[in-house]
């Protein structure tokens, strides 16, 4: 039985192939943070394990026996983060619908594997709450930018949208910007930031931010898949 230390993460393998089995079992035994709990021929048995343990990161194979990966995860209510492992292309953007974490197309690299359990354990890094004092209507409003969804330019002023509230300040999208950290927030367009954290979609040339269509410019679509890709 496999002992879980602080800072480790349990995982599971789902993945029908048993060469695959043993290449993503190897390549895990080599990353000291993952913890490997299992390994499951298809779905169906994952399922099982999932009802009674506590899994942290699922690598998952599409095409397989019984039920394939991408309807397995749409029936799930709620799902461990999830790296496909598969030799289909075409499940990219649909697997990025699914808030998939990473997409490793079969054959690949350690180093490659590695970049994809790298972006899971950065997620596991506490968030940080900066807080800004912002003054909208005579009053002066103490924000955790954590909070913030999205912010939208209305001519001289901004909209801070957060899940209860819409607070609106006289200022700019340049001089609010410069307020927010990099690394998580990114300007989509001309009239719009957003909180990376908050994405749940990218459809076509916009991304869903708490049910909110947001469009994207094209001058921003590199940047996007970048902040996204980390």
């Amino acid at each position: 039985m496999n002992t879980i230390k602080e800072n480790t993460y349990t995982c599971l393998i789902v993945e029908d192939e048993p060469l695959s089995q043993e290449i993503l079992e190897s390549y895990i035994k080599d990353c000291p943070q993952l913890i490997l709990i299992d390994i499951c021929k298809d779905a169906i048995e994952a399922n099982t394990i999932l009802l009674d343990k506590k899994i942290d990161l699922i690598f998952l194979d599409i095409n397989m026996p019984k039920l394939n990966g991408v309807e397995w995860l749409k029936s799930l209510d709620e799902l461990p983060k999830v790296i496909f492992t598969t030799a289909y292309p075409e499940y990219a953007v649909e697997g990025f619908n699914l808030n998939v974490l990473d997409y490793l197309l079969k054959p690949f690299s350690f180093n490659r594997f590695l970049k994809a359990v790298n972006k899971f354990l950065s997620l596991q890094k506490p968030i940080t709450n900066k807080t800004l004092v912002v003054k909208s209507n005579k009053k002066s409003y103490i924000i955790k930018t954590s909070e913030l969804n999205y912010i939208e330019s209305d001519g001289d002023y901004l909209k801070l949208y957060r899940d209860e509230d819409c607070i609106v300040v006289h200022d700019t999208l340049k001089s609010f910007r410069m307020k927010l950290s990099d690394s998580e927030f990114l300007r989509v367009h001309r009239s719009f930031i957003i909180n990376i954290s908050k994405i749940a979609y990218i459809e076509n040339n916009q991304v869903c931010v708490n049910q909110k269509m947001i469009p994207v410019a094209n001058s921003y679509r590199d940047e996007l898949k970048s902040a996204i890709e980390k």
